[in-house]
């Protein structure tokens, strides 16, 4: 159930941000050119996040790697928030949250860069533990069933054995 929460969770906070950075574009030219490349990294990293908070919540996935992320949207939203209320005469507040904005964004690259990196080969790793014991078992089982095959055909050998030393005799008798 806490997975379930926590993947709504991510899900929301995202939008949220999304929706604070297109509002924020809308309202403020100063901010256009980050706003408008945070609001295209987020949109390319929107799917492919959605589709990661669904499978960690069915593979139930360590939720650091999950936390870290939120924080960082959190951050990223009060950001864009506060950024929108800067008054259109405050230049060093703008250039202030004009480097900001670039932060967040190159902290959000760097977090998919290094992060989600590190996760992949750890995943990968864990995978390929999960095939080795798998092909282990299945090796297993086939060894067996091999041993049980050669153990019927004796039988069924040794069933037809009989026979056949049955029928060389009865065609002597004819």
């Amino acid at each position: 159930m806490a997975s379930l929460i926590e993947g709504s969770l991510v899900g929301l906070l995202f939008d949220r941000l999304l929706k604070a950075v297109l509002e924020a574009t809308q309202r403020i030219a100063t901010f256009n050119s980050g706003l408008n490349s945070l609001k295209s990294t987020l949109l390319s990293l929107k799917d492919f996040f959605e589709q990661v908070a669904r499978l960690n919540k069915v593979l139930h996935s360590p939720q650091h790697e999950t936390d870290m992320f939120i924080n960082r949207l959190r951050e990223g939203e009060t950001l864009v928030r506060n950024c929108s209320r800067v008054e259109w005469w405050n230049i060093c507040r703008k250039v202030s949250y004009s480097r900001k904005i670039t932060a967040l964004e190159k902290s959000l690259i760097r977090f998919f860069q290094l992060t989600v990196q590190a996760e992949i080969v750890r995943d990968n790793k864990m995978i390929l533990a999960e095939v080795n014991v798998l092909t282990k078992k299945v090796d297993e089982l086939l060894s067996r069933s091999k041993y049980y095959q050669q153990q019927n055909f004796s039988e069924i050998d040794a069933s037809f054995q009989g026979v056949i030393e049955i029928e060389p005799r009865c065609k002597q008798r004819n």
